[in-house]
């Protein structure tokens, strides 16, 4: 198993959030590698979800390691250690993008980097970074949207598709939960497994960056049930009924006015048609497909990942 990132040479903090609608004070949490006050463009990183925390995208911090940049990783509002908000779970219209894209500007205010940075989203954290760079914020320089569809119905038209590869057995037990509301049976847990062994993350046994996301997803429910189930009945993930059934960047992605590097793997969410709309949208944009890889290439081919990144930040 892949051993957790070093925290060394890193600090963490917390730093307040302010969302009127909340209605009490609320706080985010964020960890830093290398200097801020440096002459090199911080990047922030935009965790996947919605619903998980920083924790799997840790070992971008390499990005500091190999070349000096400074790195910063935050939860997301109701995720990880920033503050939790149990008592919303019902309140769907509470959980909008808009309460992702305070948050972010808030934090990037108080680190003091609001004059000049670059975003990495990964996942859902990529749909909400192109949805941050479509505001055209002052200071944003660079944006990485990595393994990022650009609406919730096109990253399920791939999955729904891949499914359908799934062994008999799987196929079988899926339709079988469909049909009965039933997702907890042990049967379709194997299904969802081989599922995402070959769409999500191929590493295994899973690394220890990504199981820490995703026991701090399972802990705490709230954003995840809210945002892309609608209610706790609805499990299926070949489904969604939340805000995210709702969300999509196309027709808008024209507004983002950065330079923009597209990646993603094979056979994953955020593959094929998933990221067309970027490509046909955004004035400044590259795709690099890492061959290999599916969900989760940072992961899985980290050589020519970290390459593929830090080129695209490094270049004039």
């Amino acid at each position: 198993m892949s051993a957790a990132t070093s925290l060394d040479n890193s600090y963490e903090g917390l730093s307040p959030f302010n969302y009127a609608a909340a209605n009490r004070p609320l706080q985010t949490y964020y960890r830093v590698y290398g200097d801020l006050k440096s002459s090199r463009t911080p990047l922030i990183c935009i965790h996947g979800g919605p619903g998980f925390c920083h924790n799997y995208l840790l070992n971008h911090s390499y990005l500091t390691e190999s070349g000096g940049i400074p790195v910063v990783f935050y939860d997301q509002i109701g995720s990880g250690r920033s503050t939790l908000l149990p008592e919303t779970a019902s309140v769907n219209d509470f959980w909008t993008i808009e309460i992702f894209l305070e948050q972010l500007r808030q934090l990037i205010k108080f680190l003091g980097i609001d004059g000049r940075f670059d975003v990495l989203g990964s996942s859902w954290g990529g749909m909400m970074g192109s949805e941050f760079a479509s505001t055209r914020p002052l200071g944003l320089r660079r944006l990485i949207l990595a393994n990022a569809a650009a609406s919730k119905a096109l990253s399920l038209a791939n999955s729904n598709a891949y499914r359908k590869n799934l062994s008999q057995e799987s196929q079988d037990a899926i339709g079988e939960a469909e049909d009965t509301g039933n997702f907890h049976n042990p049967e379709f847990h194997k299904a969802m497994l081989e599922f995402n062994n070959k769409h999500v993350c191929t590493v295994s046994p899973i690394p220890e960056d990504l199981l820490a996301s995703i026991k701090a997803s399972n802990e705490d429910r709230t954003v995840i049930v809210a945002m892309t189930r609608g209610d706790e009945t609805n499990e299926n993930p070949f489904k969604s009924s939340g805000f995210m059934r709702r969300w999509s960047i196309v027709g808008r992605a024209k507004d983002i006015n950065v330079r923009t590097l597209l990646i993603n793997g094979i056979e994953e969410y955020a593959s094929g048609d998933a990221v067309r709309p970027f490509l046909e949208e955004i004035p400044d944009v590259r795709l690099v497909t890492l061959k290999g890889t599916s969900h989760s290439p940072h992961l899985e081919d980290k050589g020519a990942y970290f390459k593929a990144v830090r080129d695209f930040l490094e270049a004039p």
